[in-house]
């Protein structure tokens, strides 16, 4: 984590043992509910919950080889970590699933001078996203005209990411009625939700990026997967791809 590993009871390349003791946040999403009217263009929230980041406080000790080696770990902890300002990602392997974060602001770190080998940090950190996601993605295909069940992992809903596989109109309804529609695009579309993928707004654009915004069809919804059975009707012309990351509360 934060562009290096940092495993807990684990020797580093200096042969100092990084020890994480406690993570305070990971399992109470800061998070606040409230009604949202469909925002017209954009369409409905398809949660109604507003996402206010996720707060985690992490810490650990470093038991070191020697002084000088204590030295080096302090250094690296109160010259690199800041640099997480901006961007990061943190990692907790948990039992089954290697779920993920990302920082988008980091709290200068607390850390305290090498007694004999040994020193203790804290980082705070603000994630961009509450929720926390699997790496790895999962793909469902479905074609124009088809309805296609499949059970979804995770235990909150998921957003979904579209591409269009062939030309045409979008026509794709999903779990609780949610249907999101646009007119004819060309295939290698790509129709984004928000902020489980790499851009964090609501977009539609072709393979070579410009917008195809404009071609939403009111009423629209953005879709999503929910844990458990899912089913997804597409009664468009385009085949699709439904790509989402399996999120957990």
């Amino acid at each position: 984590m934060f562009g290096q590993e940092c495993n807990t009871d684990a020797a580093d390349a200096d042969g100092n043992v990084w020890s994480v003791e406690s993570v305070d946040g990971w399992d109470a999403p800061d998070q606040r509910q409230q009604e949202l009217a469909p925002t017209g263009q954009h369409g409905s929230n398809l949660t109604g919950i507003y996402a206010e980041g996720r707060r985690i406080v992490i810490t650990g000790a470093v038991e070191a080889s020697s002084q000088s080696g204590a030295w080096v770990a302090h250094s690296r902890i109160t010259a690199a970590l800041p640099g997480l300002l901006g961007s990061g990602d943190v990692l907790v392997f948990e039992p089954g699933t290697t779920k993920s974060l990302t920082v988008k602001r980091s709290g200068k770190p607390r850390i305290t001078d090498p007694v004999m080998h040994y020193l203790a940090f804290s980082l705070t950190l603000l994630a961009e996203y509450p929720w926390k996601r699997s790496l790895t993605s999962v793909t469902v295909a479905v074609a124009a005209g088809a309805t296609v069940p499949f059970t979804a992992t995770g235990s909150f809903p998921a957003e979904v990411q579209v591409t269009t596989t062939s030309a045409g109109t979008v026509d794709l309804t999903g779990p609780g009625g949610l249907r999101l529609r646009t007119g004819s695009l060309p295939s290698g579309a790509v129709l984004t939700s928000g902020f489980g993928f790499t851009n964090p707004k609501r977009t539609i654009r072709d393979a070579g990026g410009a917008s195809l915004f404009g071609l939403i069809v009111q009423p629209m919804q953005w879709p999503c997967v929910v844990p458990g059975s899912n089913s997804f009707v597409n009664a468009g012309t385009a085949a699709l791809s439904l790509t989402y990351f399996p999120t957990y509360a």
